[in-house]
């Protein structure tokens, strides 16, 4: 088994059977080998395999995919039992479409690919399965051109030649005023309005302070949520984040009035309160216009992390209007952290080392005067290299040991209110596996958050392809867990939880995975205990890499009170295909 485990020309598809297979074997040798010996040398299995590999179908990844479809039935790859309990309706927003039938001016990121929604309507096993692409006003004006039309994009094109022209910047400033220059909100999801499918009001959200609200039942867009005209709105958040024990949303945008800095207005968007009309909670006026995608949260506070990395707005129109081609990292500034007291709207700033992160993934508040927040670091340049497809459709063949968060790994922060202190630590990687500390897309039980919590899940990519879902105790590293399967494309999971909520990890995830050995996208069920698939079921309609996802508990629907022949219903749907 372990001379066939090393054979260079074994198939990469094999391999996660055969690390299995030797893990297996390991544990059931001699007591008198450590479990650190067997670790070790389980890890170096591992890495054998690891070592060379083809990345099966992994460009097939990254294909346009823009057809629509609705409430196509799925079937679960076999007869596990999925949760009874599972209801609601889960939605992931990613990149679809980065062409528009003319060869000029094809986007050079995915990131900038226009957004898709696929919707998972759950009613126990039975599952309903919906496409549609986001329909912007740009995105459909650039249908309709055949080509894409003047506005904001975040990388830059292939050649010169296909850069905008003088008159079309012109066109894409008279956009930004109006607030439509970029409208492709690709990354995430949240609920504004009442907790109910009526009253409710679903957004496509990004950074932009413009919104997208579509329709949950049938994916359809509606239109555009702005701002109030005035003060202007500069920029928004794409991480909502529930306030603790209500269904009140806390975000934030950075606001600019005839005179003085730029300045940023802490919200609190309450079940009656539209997009435009919040509650302003607090405002404070931060030293730099940092990047920022995300935002911690406790019981009684807000805290904000204003990286040193800046959006050089002021060359916008110089540079062509591709925002991540501005981003640049101010040397010798630190990180500014801004504490919010979301009952009182007080703000205390404090200063720690510098760094950037995309996500936080929670915080709580350990007792009189102190904060935790836990983050996941990475390289800003990401941002702008990572997703960009000559780097991402070109995976190194042989194990190069980078990973999406490089050097950095998942941080805690430890804030004193009262000594205006912090302090950073790390986790030990106790089960001794490279993924279990470098991961990105965290994701907890929503019923934690802004509260003391144990368990962070999360996404870990290696060399672009290679990746794993991690769930991380940071409470006992001890109960680590890592899942991998070699040329299986992994994306950000989120918690579905038991009804009886007997512990934190009392659950199940959802997450989206590429099969690149079928070519073939598929749902997946894990156990939130284990980490240990449940049950999947393949798509008809494949899924692109995307980001975010959100379930939406309170969005049921009657998928049929007599029993559906769910099989026969699939044949018929692939047959129109």
């Amino acid at each position: 088994m372990y001379s066939k485990l090393a054979t260079k020309d074994s198939a990469c598809s094999d391999n996660f059977s055969y690390q299995q297979s030797a893990i297996l074997a390991l544990d059931t040798v001699s007591p008198v080998y450590s479990m650190a010996v067997l670790r070790r040398f389980s890890l170096l299995l591992l890495l054998v395999v690891f070592t060379n590999c083809d990345n099966v179908g992994w460009t097939k990844y990254f294909t346009e995919e823009t057809s629509e479809f609705h409430d196509i039935p799925l079937v679960w790859e076999d007869d596990t039992p999925v949760p009874d309990w599972l209801s609601g309706t889960y939605v992931r927003n990613g990149p679809a479409q980065i062409s528009f039938g003319s060869e000029r001016r094809v986007l050079t990121s995915w990131l900038d690919g226009f957004a898709k929604l696929h919707s998972f309507k759950f009613s126990g096993s039975q599952v309903l399965f919906s496409g549609k692409m986001l329909e912007s006003p740009n995105y459909l004006a650039s249908v309709a051109a055949g080509e894409l039309q003047p506005m904001t994009t975040l990388n830059g094109f292939k050649t010169l030649d296909e850069e905008w022209t003088w008159w079309e910047k012109m066109k894409i400033l008279g956009k930004s005023l109006l607030l439509t220059a970029f409208d492709n909100n690709n990354p995430a999801l949240w609920r504004i309005g009442k907790d109910n499918l009526q009253e409710g009001v679903y957004l496509a959200v990004t950074d932009a302070p413009v919104p997208l609200r579509f329709n949950i039942s049938d994916l359809t867009t509606i239109g555009m949520e702005y701002p109030n005209a005035w003060p202007a709105t500069l920029s928004g958040c794409a991480h909502w984040i529930r306030e603790v024990g209500t269904d009140n949303s806390i975000n934030f945008q950075r606001k600019k009035g005839l005179t003085g800095p730029v300045y940023v207005e802490v919200h609190r968007y309450r079940p009656e309160d539209d997009y435009a009309n919040p509650e302003v909670v607090a405002t404070f006026t931060p030293k730099k216009l940092s990047s920022i995608h995300s935002f911690s949260i406790t019981e009684n506070y807000a805290v904000f992390f204003f990286y040193p990395v800046i959006i050089d707005g002021k060359r916008m129109f110089e540079t062509g209007f591709h925002v991540f081609e501005l981003l640049t990292w101010l040397e010798n500034e630190p990180t500014d952290v801004f504490v919010v007291n979301l009952k009182t709207g007080k703000v205390t700033q404090f200063d720690t080392k510098p760094t950037y992160s995309a996500h936080h993934a929670n915080a709580y508040e350990d007792g009189d005067g102190k904060l935790i927040v836990d983050i996941s670091p990475t390289p800003y340049v990401n941002l702008r290299d990572y997703l960009a497809l000559d780097n991402m459709l070109n995976p190194p063949k042989e194990l190069t040991g980078v990973f999406t968060t490089d050097e950095e790994e998942f941080t805690r922060y430890n804030i004193d209110l009262e000594a205006k202190k912090i302090e950073l630590s790390t986790f030990p990687n106790t089960i001794e596996n490279k993924f279990i500390n470098n991961f990105d897309f965290p994701t907890i039980n929503e019923d934690y958050r802004g509260l003391p919590y144990c368990i962070v899940y999360g996404w870990s990519a290696m060399d672009f392809s290679r990746m794993a879902l991690t769930k991380k105790n940071v409470c006992d590293s001890t109960l680590d867990k890592v899942f991998y399967i070699e040329n299986h494309y992994t994306s950000e999971m989120h918690f579905l939880p038991n009804p009886s909520k007997t512990t934190e990890d009392d659950g199940v995830l959802v997450t989206i995975v590429f099969d690149g050995t079928k070519e073939q996208s598929y749902l997946l069920i894990l156990d939130a205990k284990t980490l240990q698939p449940v049950n999947k079921a393949y798509l008809p309609h494949n899924i692109p890499w995307s980001a975010h996802g959100m379930h939406f508990p309170e969005a049921n629907f009657e998928i049929g009170k007599e029993k559906i022949n769910i099989k026969t219903k699939l044949q018929m749907n692939k047959s129109e295909l």
